[in-house]
């Protein structure tokens, strides 16, 4: 854990033993629903434990439901329930049902009002993200971006197409296909797919960070891959996306130009001129600000002892003890 990041733990705690049932199926592996210890100086440890027995209902301090996966709901409430999504909420609406979200008591999401929030960037995955940058200077003698998707999204695709009217891109993925690159691995978040993208942005001075949706504080792991790798993101998606960001000039945001013509342009620019271009990379040399900091070290708490922090509490929205940043609305 990283000096900072440290898990502050109310006194008043009404349980330190829990019993979560997750009710749903998931798809972030078996390990994350292990149970979990939150070492506690203030009195007992705080211990969690994940079942899947639905016979168990009856027991359980709360139950867990992982909002993309629900197909049914528990027949009774008897315990406080926990909505858990890090995908968003254009593509799942539920999450923008302000009548159905008043179902969960706890809300565990990407977003950062959420009461535990479970966020993309983090220590873990992507180390310091302070490695050194790939020496480049001059024009690029070949392709200036790489786009690399693997499932189609009209909005990403249509724009990355457009692009390559005006500027070589290469995209080894799935989507828009049209470059084959030795130990490049397609599929997401399958095994050897998030290595082999590491290993490809840095051969390029650009990474297409194109999401899936554009909605706020969605901000996901591509536009970390660029960061780590010493690659300037260029950005489409949360229109706050500058709140996730190491420093204001770490990305392109594609949002800012009236065309496709325009940003590829820009880019052309950026790729003639070594002092203009690393002017976007010179976080990498001066540091980055306290607000992308305060965001690792929230990360780098797992959010399942973060929510039984916030279960053993048994507080209601208003506390902040899962780790939440912003109140519902405060930003609007």
């Amino acid at each position: 854990m990283k000096a900072g990041a440290v898990q502050q733990i109310p006194k008043d705690l009404k349980s330190t033993k829990l019993l979560v049932l997750a009710w749903t199926k998931h798809f972030f592996g078996a390990e994350y629903l292990d149970g979990k210890r939150v070492e506690n100086a203030n009195g007992p440890d705080i211990e969690l434990t994940f079942t899947s027995d639905r016979s168990r209902l009856h027991e359980a301090d709360a139950v867990w439901l992982h909002g993309p996966s629900i197909v049914d709901l528990p027949p009774s409430k008897r315990q406080p329930w926990v909505l858990m999504s890090m995908e968003s909420d254009v593509n799942y609406p539920l999450l923008r049902d302000k009548q159905a979200m008043r179902l969960f008591d706890v809300h565990m999401t990407y977003r950062l009002d959420s009461d535990v929030p479970c966020i993309y960037p983090n220590w873990r995955e992507y180390g310091t993200f302070m490695d050194p940058v790939p020496e480049r200077s001059g024009p690029s003698d070949g392709a200036l971006a790489v786009y690399i998707a693997s499932n189609p999204v009209a909005h990403r695709d249509d724009l990355a197409s457009k692009l390559m009217c005006h500027m070589r891109v290469d995209s080894p993925g799935k989507c828009l296909h049209n470059a084959d690159i030795e130990g490049f691995v397609s599929g997401g978040w399958t095994t050897g797919a998030w290595g082999s993208v590491l290993s490809v942005l840095p051969r390029y001075k650009f990474y297409l960070a194109f999401e899936n949706s554009v909605t706020e504080d969605y901000v996901t792991e591509r536009v970390y891959h660029a960061l780590a790798s010493g690659v300037v993101p260029v950005y489409l998606g949360a229109p706050n996306v500058g709140e996730f960001m190491p420093a204001d000039e770490a990305f392109i945001n594609a949002s800012d130009f009236s065309s496709p013509r325009e940003l590829a342009d820009y880019l052309k620019v950026l790729d003639g001129d070594d002092e203009a271009y690393e002017r976007h990379l010179s976080w990498k040399r001066d540091g980055y600000s306290q607000r992308f900091k305060d965001l690792l070290d929230l990360a780098e708490i797992d959010p399942q002892k973060r929510l039984a922090v916030k279960l053993a509490h048994g507080c209601d929205r208003s506390c902040r003890c899962g780790g939440r940043l912003y109140e519902p609305g405060e930003r609007t």
